[in-house]
């Protein structure tokens, strides 16, 4: 015959550890759910950057064209996007021009010149250095930025 007292015995145990199997599955989904959360921010920030890269590089370009270059050529922009302090992205272009330096007259010093007769030896290139710095929106305590860097050549 059972006794009535080690029934209710067996039934806290299990109860117990049905308590404790559950709350390490919680665990469990939490530390999922925080570092899939991470993951996504970081990818966010990432795909804003290039995007941000490619638009400036672009609005490079356009000053470049309409610069009148007999009065100097842009070597360099930059610019901040978003919110000021620790949750924007810092935007610095370096700019350096390729071709005859009869052609660069004002652009400073050309990274490199060309020899030869018509076609591309008589036209101006850049190429344009894009550096978009940002911090971790997860982690603003410390000094540490991601920098994102796009490079591009373009015929004036």
């Amino acid at each position: 015959m059972i006794k009535v007292k080690s029934k209710k015995a067996f039934s806290m145990i299990t109860a117990i550890f049905v308590i404790v199997i559950m709350a390490m599955v919680t665990s469990l989904v939490m530390n999922v759910t925080g570092k899939t959360v991470k993951a996504t921010t970081m990818q966010y920030q990432k795909e804003q950057a290039q995007l941000l890269a490619r638009s400036y590089t672009e609005l490079a370009i356009l000053y470049a064209i309409h610069k009148d270059r007999s009065s100097g050529c842009i070597e360099t922009i930059s610019d901040h996007f978003g919110a000021t302090g620790n949750n924007g992205y810092n935007i610095k272009m370096n700019i350096s021009y390729i071709g005859k330096n009869s052609n660069l007259t004002g652009c400073g010093t050309p990274i490199g010149t060309l020899n030869g007769n018509g076609g591309f030896y008589d036209t101006i290139s850049m190429v344009i250095d894009t550096y978009i710095t940002y911090k971790d929106f997860d982690d603003l305590t410390t000094d540490r930025n991601i920098t994102f860097h796009r490079r591009t050549l373009q015929k004036l």
